[in-house]
């Protein structure tokens, strides 16, 4: 196999004579494949730095070049980056079919495949079945399926490009494999719908109550959690209704087991944050310090 160094963006025009592209949607595309060459590179444990090289004409043509210590490794993540980049991700964040398609590839068996790849580069035989491998491992981190929605959706608004190319180039700007081409007609499949994740739920939390709801009104709590100050939404009606009556008295120290809804979601770098707290059910109220 030819080593490779440069990676290189190329945008296509529906005008062939154009050679020119608008800044911004330049640099936010370049942001989003930089981060996702970067994080590729993270989770293979290969140590590279980017440069922007000038770009080149033919539509217009971002190059990078990549610095690290070993060559092989730069190829195969340069390899596995274009791939990742062309596979059209399974976009339903919060249904069970993502879900049930990612658990088919555990982290156990990501770590795996990335370890098998890390030795086969050390002997400088990684092939093209363990480079596939790799690059189905690395494509569902959901960092790099959020930067591929935002790197598709910029250019998903941008319409003078019809379509995108991404190649994998030698030291002398010569591609070792065939570009890899995404029509316009195409860019929609990469972009999420939505970036809510399914709930999580802990059916056996223990919350310490700071402040408890004392009148009517959508009005949130606010407990200790896990180390961590929360706020929620009271949904057992039962517990609350028996709060509001005052049948239920609270003390320093007062503890509530209960099941715990934390709404999630992703935020624009592909990292998961909570957006919401609720208990749907106590199941216990301990005073003190009994627990």
């Amino acid at each position: 196999m030819d080593t490779a160094n440069r990676f290189e963006l190329h945008y296509y025009f529906s005008d062939q004579r154009r050679h020119d592209i608008d800044a911004l949607v330049r640099n936010k595309c370049e942001a989003e494949l930089l981060a996702i060459i970067l994080e590729s590179a993270a989770l293979l444990e290969i140590d590279v730095t980017a440069i922007a090289e000038a770009y080149r004409q033919g539509g217009f043509r971002d190059v990078w070049k990549l610095i690290g210590k070993n060559a092989n490794s730069i190829t195969v993540l340069l390899l596995i980056v274009q791939l990742v980049l062309t596979a059209i991700p399974l976009v339903d964040l919060e249904g069970k079919d993502l879900e049930k398609e990612l658990n088919k590839l555990s982290i156990e068996e990501k770590k795996l495949q990335i370890e098998k790849l890390k030795n086969e580069l050390k002997e400088q035989k990684a092939g093209t079945d363990r480079i596939d491998q790799a690059a189905g491992a690395v494509g569902s981190s959901l960092k790099i399926i959020k930067r591929k929605s935002n790197f598709y959706a910029y250019l998903d608004r941008y319409l003078q490009v019809n379509k995108i190319g991404f190649s994998a180039l030698t030291d002398d700007l010569v591609p070792i494999t065939n570009e890899k081409i995404i029509p316009r007609s195409e860019f929609s499949r990469f972009i999420l719908s939505t970036n809510r994740l399914r709930s999580e739920e802990d059916n056996d939390a223990v919350i310490e109550i700071i402040s408890p709801v004392l009148k009517e009104g959508r009005y949130k709590w606010k407990g200790l959690y896990r180390g961590n100050v929360i706020s929620f939404e009271m949904l057992d009606p039962a517990f609350r209704d028996a709060v509001l009556f005052e049948k239920i008295p609270f003390q320093h120290g007062t503890k509530i087991v209960c099941v715990l809804i934390m709404n999630r979601e992703l935020d624009e770098s592909g990292e998961i944050k909570v957006t919401g707290f609720a208990v749907t059910t106590v199941i216990e109220k301990i005073d003190g310090d009994q627990s």
